[in-house]
């Protein structure tokens, strides 16, 4: 009986090692010792104050940037200002003008 204990026993290790072996946690660690580390984008951004009849298109034509879209830099500045997403702009108003991205975005 003790035999037969012990050769239950054996067979339930050896069966949990192939099977971490095959398709658990072993073979996935090989993934996790090459990650690229993650570098973020560093967004460049001004400090304006607006005046009076100040309108977002005519703060991006003062301070232009042309490796963007303007939809592109509509989305950043909103989300740079998003106490401005359903009002105009009026005078004295602090606000961050997006320029170009600086870096590259790695992070997934």
């Amino acid at each position: 009986m003790r035999t037969l204990f012990v050769a239950v026993i054996l067979f339930l290790t050896f069966h949990i090692i192939r099977i971490d072996l095959g398709d658990g946690t072993i073979p996935l660690a090989a993934f996790f010792g090459n990650e690229q580390p993650c570098t973020e984008t560093t967004l460049k951004t001004i400090h304006v104050t607006t005046i009076q009849g100040d309108t977002i298109e005519s703060l991006f034509s003062m301070y232009p940037d042309s490796e963007t879209t303007f939809v592109e830099r509509l989305s950043i500045f909103y989300s740079l200002n998003p106490h401005l997403r359903n009002q105009d702009l009026i005078g004295g108003l602090s606000i961050q003008l997006p320029l170009s991205n600086i870096g590259q975005d790695n992070c997934n």
